[in-house]
């Protein structure tokens, strides 16, 4: 069986960035590149930054574990009144 591979478009540098900077902006102040301002405009952030997320995740493998936090020491004071 023959198969081909597709390759897939990388995203543009800056991709994550821009999408950033609209988010804190705001939609009414700065549209995403390509993007319509407009009802639709917050909604086309968050498809663009779930993909992107994606994009950024595929190739990452899991990480080692961190080591577990040293338990905390006993807390002596004394404990609050009934009326708190």
């Amino acid at each position: 069986m023959n198969r081909t591979s597709t390759p897939v478009d990388a995203p543009a540098p800056g991709v994550w960035e821009e999408l950033v900077t609209t988010a804190l902006l705001g939609t009414e102040r700065r549209t995403l590149p390509g993007g319509a301002p407009g009802r639709e405009a917050p909604v086309a952030l968050l498809d663009a930054a779930a993909v992107e997320t994606v994009r950024r995740r595929a190739g990452l493998r899991p990480a080692r574990a961190a080591a577990r936090p040293e338990p905390v020491a006993e807390d002596n004071r004394p404990a609050l009144p009934a009326a708190a």
